[in-house]
């Protein structure tokens, strides 16, 4: 595992690398938070967008500095109503039930991957509607985990 300091718009954020930098997504941990990063390989010349990237060198685009987040921040993004797995691993605990109330930041549950406990938060306001996981589930990247609807204003 490699760790980086990157900064970005005067904000500093410790990275540490989790897997292969030559696979097509890798996982990472920034400020203690996990992620699935987007990998597009550049030559050395090649600037972001051209076409045709030879498999050189890795960059890791991880979308707008607003993407980035802060120690704390939802560990999984919401696609709609539903919750995606941000990495593989196992379902350690389920912290909320069906037609229960949440808020941004509430823990939903935990996965466990690499020996290491992911904390998914919510991101906005809702009411959980349908958890399809258990304590003990394996699952993978971009498995669907819960489904809550939003309260309030979009």
């Amino acid at each position: 595992m490699k760790r980086y300091q990157i900064t970005l718009d005067g904000q500093s954020f410790d990275v540490l690398l989790l897997s292969d930098p030559l696979q097509e997504q890798v996982q990472v941990e920034v400020d203690g938070v996990a992620f699935t990063a987007e990998v597009k390989h550049l030559s050395p010349r090649q600037k972001p967008g051209a076409e045709a990237p030879d498999p050189v060198e890795p960059s890791v685009s991880a979308g707008s500095p607003a993407a980035i987040p802060s120690p704390g921040a939802q560990a999984a993004l919401s696609a709609g109503n539903s919750v995606t797995a941000p990495l593989p691993g196992v379902i350690k605990s389920i912290a909320v039930r069906k037609g229960q109330q949440v808020s941004p930041g509430d823990e939903l549950l935990v996965i466990e991957a690499m020996k290491m406990d992911n904390i998914i938060r919510a991101s906005r306001d809702g009411t959980v509607e349908t958890i399809y996981v258990s304590e003990g589930h394996q699952v993978a990247y971009g498995e669907r985990l819960l489904e809550y609807l939003q309260s309030g204003p979009v």
